[in-house]
């Protein structure tokens, strides 16, 4: 394994003041600003913004990227977040894949390596991603090296659950490969729900809507059963009491008219999941006589069964539409969020137009629905959103106290 050196303690940006941190966490959000602007968000005077941005540039965090001309006076200098200040390294464990990442300060892909395969036993796992690393890390030039923040790692929550499907996956729950990934490569090491983590990309590097609040919705691939989701409220991932909050999977909705999606015990309610994974269209698509065994029979099934895979995309909408409706009346987000596998947007990408126009419809009792796009990565946002973590607690004032 090379050495990676810790840039927090190569740095002085690991005794930033909270101001200085939350100068970079506006441009990371806002993405370029000018002192004026900056000052007007942070309740600065323009003075002590200029100081701070003088020693963001000279850490090599902070950069000019043009001027605007305002109503009056000279134009105004915008800064930004150097592309090359920061980075960071992710790695997404998924059932179905193992991706390991690096990504810059703005949020661009360095380098990245993924691996389709079923998740192994978690020691085997640990081997491939400290490869994997060593790849990426000896892949860049020692300038980049030296300023990695830390490995972040995006995994979902108890995997051991599934143990009926994949007999090492039991000892995952007990496995903290945060940790272990910290030991073999001597810097920091930080750990996210999946799905939270993908929100989390979305929320910081993804399409700039606006909105503060939203939940994100993140269709897995089509051979394990995958359906999440994250919750993003005033600007922050909420985790809840234990680190599950928004998985919009577990939300009970009616058995809808697909039998192959109906409850095992015979109640009347299912989970989300059991309608809208895509692995129940594969059980779907099955019971119509289609032969599946990977993702590449998978999507030759939906172009030979055309009827079968409109009646599950029916089904999934309204499902999905009764569990919009469960969450407007809770939390009153304006915008959700869909991503899925890049493979797989041609069907999730009906899906959301579908959703769109059915909710867009809805009127009653002022429940406002929100609006339904298209998150930004695709299959790459937990890989991204891990990455992310250790620059947020390396440059987010929340890591800070005032």
């Amino acid at each position: 394994m090379i050495p990676i050196r810790n840039f927090l303690g190569a740095n002085p940006i690991n005794h930033c003041r909270y101001n200085e941190k939350y100068l970079l966490h506006l441009l990371r959000l806002k993405q370029r600003g000018s002192k004026a602007s900056l000052a007007r968000q942070t309740g600065l005077t323009a003075a002590a913004v200029g100081g701070i941005i003088k020693s963001l540039q000279e850490k090599g965090l902070v950069e000019t990227v043009g001027k605007v001309q305002g109503d009056m006076g000279q134009p105004a200098t915008l800064f930004s977040l150097s592309k090359g200040g920061a980075y960071g390294l992710g790695v997404s464990i998924n059932r179905g894949h193992i991706e390991t990442v690096l990504i810059n300060f703005v949020g661009d892909v360095v380098a990245s390596n993924k691996h389709e395969i079923i998740l192994p036993s978690p020691q085997e796992a640990l081997a491939l991603v400290l490869k994997d690393i060593d790849s990426l890390v000896s892949s860049v030039a020692s300038n980049i090296s030296s300023r990695i923040a830390g490995i972040g790692v995006a995994q979902p929550y108890n995997i051991g659950s599934w143990k009926q499907d994949n007999a090492d996956w039991s000892a995952w729950d007990s496995f903290n490969l945060a940790a272990m990934l910290s030991s073999g490569t001597g810097i920091a090491a930080y750990s996210q729900n999946d799905v939270n983590a993908a929100a989390i990309a979305e929320m910081i590097y993804g399409a700039n809507t606006g909105h503060d609040d939203f939940v994100y919705a993140f269709f897995g691939g089509s051979q394990v059963q995958s359906f999440g989701g994250g919750l993003i409220l005033n600007g922050e991932c909420h985790n809840g009491a234990s680190n599950n909050a928004g998985d919009i999977g577990l939300i009970p909705v009616p058995v809808g008219v697909i039998p192959t999606s109906a409850s095992k015990d015979g109640h009347s309610t299912t989970f989300l999941t059991n309608r809208c994974s895509l692995h129940s269209l594969v059980r779907h698509l099955r019971s119509e006589g289609a032969v599946i065994h990977n993702a590449e029979e998978f999507h030759l099934a939906i172009n030979q069964h055309p009827k079968a895979t409109t009646a599950w995309i029916n089904d999934c909408v309204n499902a999905l539409e009764s569990a919009v409706y469960a969450i407007q009346a809770i939390v009153d987000i304006p915008e959700l969020v869909i991503d899925c596998e890049d493979s797989d947007l041609p069907i999730v990408k009906r899906i959301i137009q579908q959703l769109g126009i059915k909710i867009a419809g809805f009127h009653h009792r002022g429940l406002i629905m929100p609006s339904v796009r298209k998150g930004t990565f695709g299959s790459a946002a937990s890989a991204i959103g891990a990455a992310t973590l250790p620059l947020d607690s390396s440059f987010s004032p929340k890591a800070t106290a005032p």
